[in-house]
């Protein structure tokens, strides 16, 4: 009888020990990361060496060991007193940044989404003759035809400042409302591009020498919205198709957003119903660590962008004021390297 107790007590205490262990690992897995995690709880960063995951091998999306949240607030963000300071830095950086560039390898690559950024870019005088050794693309364009003043950024560009800049090389949608068929021939068009007028990083990214970038009151950033696969496109490609609203649209991708030696973003003015402007949307974008890329987007580009705001727009962010010669030397500084 005492043996067979033994033995019973033996076999208790064995199928314990293996419940136990397998507990064990399978909490181990999950909270080390070899449990699946979805790519959705994450984005894409650059790193300071080497740029995010492959570019066009053809790879399947980064997975969570090459991609990271970043919550911290942002560094670079410059309050300056009011719309006109704001305007005036942007317009400073777009020239200092296309003669660096031009000094360097005789282009300048820029690219510039629509809205607000279009009203600044309308008071640019150029001094010099830079525009026409600059190659404009777009951050975002809804699939229109490209002479739509209604829709098409392409169209108010050159209405607003292109024709009296005298740039010429502006690299133009389809003007279809295929989004798809846009977004492929749009990347082809970027691609096609030599080096020295578009540079690439060490994983075939394009790296524009300046990106102006839109912010709206949601969050999005060009076209990538919130809680939309979009923003997930990692893994290669340069632009996305969006379909958002309709007509469809294009963007560039996040890490094409993030890779630009400069990207920048502004916001300035407000009106009877936004006293404030943009200001909850900016505290969003810098500041807030409670929101992911995923339900946020322009948080993505904290550790990469300068943000430039007016005091009402920054009003929310319980930063100091800066001034226009700090913000355009933050945007400009020239320990980042030109490409090409």
């Amino acid at each position: 009888f005492r043996h067979n107790y033994f033995f019973v007590l033996f076999c208790c205490h064995w199928w314990s020990s293996m419940m136990v262990r397998s507990a064990l690992k399978v909490i181990g897995l999950f909270f080390l990361g070899s449990y699946p995690v979805s790519i959705n709880a994450f984005v894409a960063i650059r790193p300071k060496a080497k740029a995010l995951g492959p570019s066009n091998t053809g790879a399947s999306i980064a997975s969570p060991s090459s991609s990271v949240l970043r919550a911290a607030p942002a560094s670079r963000v410059h309050i300056l007193p009011n719309e006109a300071d704001v305007t005036a830095a942007v317009h400073r950086i777009v020239e200092s940044s296309a003669e660096a560039a031009i000094a360097a390898r005789g282009r300048f690559a820029l690219a510039i989404p629509g809205g607000s950024v279009l009203k600044v870019l309308s008071t640019l005088d150029p001094s010099s003759d830079w525009p026409s050794k600059t190659t404009l693309a777009f951050v975002n364009h809804k699939c229109v035809p490209v002479d739509d003043t209604g829709s098409a950024i392409e169209a108010q560009a050159r209405e607003k400042f292109l024709g009296r800049w005298g740039l010429d090389d502006v690299t133009s949608l389809g003007g279809t409302d295929d989004g798809e068929g846009e977004a492929r021939d749009y990347e082809s068009r970027l691609r096609a591009l030599p080096e020295p007028t578009l540079p690439r990083d060490a994983d075939g990214f394009p790296v524009f020498d300046l990106a102006l970038v839109g912010v709206g009151d949601d969050g999005h950033i060009g076209s990538l919205y919130p809680n939309r696969d979009e923003i997930d496109v990692v893994d290669g490609p340069w632009i996305v198709a969006a379909y958002m609203k309709d007509p469809p649209s294009i963007s560039l991708t996040l890490p094409v957003m993030q890779r630009a030696r400069s990207t920048v973003i502004s916001a300035a003015g407000k009106s009877p119903k936004y006293p404030n402007g943009k200001a909850s949307a900016m505290r969003l974008a810098v500041a807030d660590e409670g929101v992911t890329p995923k339900d946020f987007p322009a948080s993505a580009l904290r550790e990469h962008a300068v943000w430039i705001f007016d005091e009402p727009n920054g009003s929310e962010t319980d930063m100091g004021l800066s001034t226009v010669e700090e913000a355009v030397a933050d945007a400009t500084a020239s320990d980042v390297p030109i490409v090409g």
